[in-house]
């Protein structure tokens, strides 16, 4: 079958679904794990069609550790988009005159989920971030290490082909302390395995048609998130928002490319829904984080994050097609 099938089948059935899990969150919204699970449907409908189609094991979308330089841009790529953000908010605090734009709180309390009691202030928020942050990302380091040293293809080798089939219980067993870590629905995972270890990939060998597939379709996967009681109501925002993600895409695919790896893709994201709400706040609420002031403007998923991501965006595609054209004309060249 085509990619524009398996693409056309992939994007209705990835989103219809999601969508009737967040229409279901929406009459709910304090059971989170709708979130999570929302969060997942692309890796399951991912899954699905890689099987139907060409009979390919979740694997195919890229699970070997494809070395450091992917996972540390990943790990610094929120930060970078974080600084900048800052720095814009500053710059418009100093040229507007208005201290209220932007504010440190260096006491500022942070609550985190593992215990009732378990609040930190300011810059201990951070280290205790940071913790957590490296614990929650060695499973995927391990998985990936495991898959780079094909460990699961060692072992389905030296068993006897009557227990060939044990190498898929391993396989299973090397995403235990992820499903452990961050709960039985991995949301970060579950979307980077849908939309670029599947849908990008489909479309490896022309970067430009993956990232104008991935853009739209990856905000549109966001729609429930604005109808939700902290978003309805604020038009600009949402739109905004919705474009910071469409732009998003494209580093995130770039990403994917450069590795042909979902770890890294994963990590980036997972690290941005950390460090974002803790520093630069809540674009969905309106919470202030380790900075406050006007939120849903220097947000990394509002106003000052589309700026970031738009450039990044542009750089990134203007790249591609210069490429693309040396490609053309080298194959026009007699």
């Amino acid at each position: 079958m085509p990619s524009r099938k398996e693409t056309l089948w992939f994007i209705v059935l990835a989103l219809l679904l999601s969508w009737g899990v967040g229409a279901r969150w929406l009459l709910d919204e304090r059971r989170f794990l709708l979130i999570r699970l929302l969060m997942c449907v692309p890796a399951f409908v991912a899954m699905g069609c890689a099987w139907a189609f060409r009979r390919e094991a979740p694997r195919a979308a890229g699970f070997a550790f494809s070395g450091w330089r992917p996972w540390l841009l990943a790990m610094a790529y929120p930060w970078i988009m974080i600084l900048v953000c800052l720095g814009l908010a500053y710059l418009w605090r100093a040229l507007s005159g208005r201290t209220d734009f932007i504010y440190l709180r260096p006491l500022a309390e942070f609550r985190f989920g593992i215990s009732k009691n378990l609040d930190f202030h300011g810059l201990r928020a951070l280290g205790f971030a940071a913790a957590a942050w490296v614990a929650l990302l060695l499973p995927w380091l391990l998985a990936a290490a495991a898959y780079r040293a094909q460990w699961p293809d060692r072992l389905q080798a030296a068993l006897p082909s009557s227990w060939a089939w044990l190498h898929h219980a391993f396989r299973a067993a090397l995403f235990l302390p992820t499903l452990l870590l961050h709960g039985i629905f991995p949301g970060e995972l579950g979307e980077e395995m849908g939309w670029r270890g599947y849908l990008v990939r489909r479309w490896a060998d022309r970067p430009l048609v993956a990232a104008a597939i991935t853009m739209p379709v990856w905000a549109s996967f966001h729609l429930p998130v604005i109808f939700s009681s902290a978003q309805k109501g604020h038009p600009v925002l949402n739109t905004v928002f919705l474009l910071s993600i469409a732009a998003a895409a494209v580093p995130f695919a770039a990403l994917y490319l450069w590795g042909r790896s979902v770890w890294p893709c994963a990590v980036l994201h997972f690290s941005w829904n950390l460090w974002n709400p803790i520093v630069l706040g809540n674009v969905y609420t309106g919470h202030a984080g380790l900075f406050g002031g006007q939120v849903r403007i220097f947000n990394g998923e509002a106003l000052f994050g589309l700026i970031f991501n738009a450039v990044v965006a542009i750089w990134l595609i203007t790249r591609w097609r210069r490429m693309a054209s040396q490609t053309q004309m080298g194959l026009r060249e007699p």
